[in-house]
């Protein structure tokens, strides 16, 4: 019976010069099989989408700037000074409300929804509801309007997920948890605690859809909780809607699952960052093997006509000419419930080559180079994050503000190089901004994160149903 996916990999440098250890960038790909997967295409599986909308104070805030708007009068938001207003611009409230609401015009009648707000408690407003079910879900829908008011702690939403989930296994399902957030978190630590408790008892991938000047980096740590996870930066109710939709046509796409790739890593190198490099860029951080020297990647799902690829760097050991080194060795686990293929696996040993020849060892991968150009953006722009952030309290340096010139500068060159005219001008302006104000706005910053998510389009030779 042949494979349901192609695992392959390849190295940035296929050969070290002999008896010199270097360091090495192994990209490992998992591409669809479609003369296998084809079989399935028409077989969609039930799912199971699970709401977290924040209805903190700062949710009544206008989604975008409105000249027009009418003063209320003051007020006070989460304990800072505000204003009531009247505007035909809805506020963020407002709009998840009529996201979530069409969204469930949209499910089908297999499905199930889950819908739960959060301010510094969780409501569990609908449990695990049929979108047929309009007698529980419109009432549930509404009460988003009015609860909530309070601080934000995101932590106590992902409890109250713990515990659902805990009492109603459902594993003919598929499961996707959705958050919609303007983002600042009194609780940070506990939110990714919990993030990641869920995500190891449950294998719930976290779709995070911030929305105004979220901290985007805060948001990407909880999506990165599991690796099936992605974010999302909402800027207008058309943006909302439309990345709604699109979670819910993936989760419909989902073809594998309970999908895992381990990687066995030799004992003899030191092994560094680790990034997902599609279907979007995620920095993941250092990989850490267990004491058997294997780390798992939890990807959980794979959608029809993606393909799914890491990164990572290495350090190799001294070797002898003509000698082969094995860096890894890769296993794919995965299900395939519409076939009712279990527990398959595929395996491929990463191994680089020892040569006397040293104008071999000076070759190049241009692709694994050009993946990893592109991965290490996001890096780039969480370090103008962090000292950003510094100089808006007031503790930063003037060797801080040079940091972030010089990174601003590389970014600059890098997307010149690129022929990428559109992200080489906006780093330009946050240089600007960053030369007239002596920061960067969070919301500038913002565009830049959202932007280092997006991988370079792929095509993969399969039926896509979009």
């Amino acid at each position: 019976m042949p494979d349901a996916f192609f695992l392959r990999w390849k190295l940035d440098r296929p050969f070290v010069e002999q008896n010199k250890g270097d360091e090495v960038y192994a990209l490992v790909t998992i591409e669809p099989n479609a003369s296998v997967l084809v079989q399935s295409s028409q077989a969609a599986l039930p799912a199971h989408l699970i709401i977290l909308v924040d209805v903190s104070g700062s949710m009544d805030i206008l989604m975008r700037h409105d000249p027009n708007a009418k003063s209320l009068g003051d007020a006070v938001t989460e304990g800072k000074a505000s204003h009531k207003v009247f505007s035909d611009v809805p506020s963020r409230r407002e709009m998840a409300c009529t996201v979530v609401q069409r969204l469930t015009e949209r499910m089908h009648a297999d499905d199930l929804l889950t819908l739960v707000a959060f301010d510094d408690k969780a409501y569990v407003l609908a449990q695990c509801a049929s979108p047929e079910n309009l007698d529980q879900l419109w009432p549930a829908i509404q009460k988003l309007t009015d609860v909530g008011g309070g601080g934000t702690a995101l932590g106590a939403a992902f409890e109250s997920v713990r515990s659902l989930l805990a009492t109603y296994p459902d594993p003919k399902r598929t499961r996707k948890l959705v958050l919609l957030t303007d983002g600042e978190d009194e609780k940070p630590t506990q939110a990714l605690t919990e993030a990641q408790a869920l995500g190891r008892d449950f294998n719930v991938p976290i779709v995070a859809l911030g929305t105004g000047e979220c901290k985007v980096s805060f948001l990407k740590d909880v999506a990165q909780t599991t690796l099936a996870g992605s974010f999302n930066h909402i800027r207008t109710e058309t943006d909302a809607e439309q990345l709604f939709h699109q979670v819910l046509t993936g989760q419909k796409n989902v073809q594998a699952t309970n999908v895992a790739l381990k990687l066995w890593l030799s004992p003899e190198m030191q092994v560094r960052e680790l990034y997902r490099t599609r279907p979007e860029i995620l920095y993941v951080g250092d990989l850490q093997p267990d004491a058997a020297n294997l780390v798992e990647l939890r990807l959980e799902q794979m959608e029809r006509g993606k393909a799914y690829e890491f990164l990572f760097r290495c350090a190799v050991p001294r070797r002898a000419a003509n000698q082969r080194f094995r860096i890894a060795k890769a296993t794919l686990s995965y299900d395939l419930p519409a076939l009712g293929r279990k527990q398959e696996t595929i395996e491929a040993n990463l191994v680089v080559e020892y040569t006397a020849d040293a104008e071999r060892a000076r070759e190049r991968s241009g692709d694994v180079r050009r993946v990893l150009a592109r991965a290490e953006v996001q890096r780039q722009v969480l370090f103008v994050q962090a000292k950003a952030d510094l100089l808006n309290r007031g503790h930063g340096s003037e060797r801080d503000r040079a940091l972030v010139a010089n990174v601003l500068a590389a970014l600059i060159k890098k997307f010149d190089e690129f022929g990428d005219q559109a992200m080489a001008n906006q780093y330009r302006l946050m240089q600007e901004e960053l030369q007239q104000k002596g920061t960067i706005s969070q919301d500038m910053i913002n565009r830049s994160l959202a932007a280092s998510s997006r991988a370079e389009e792929v095509i993969v030779a399969q039926d896509i149903d979009f």
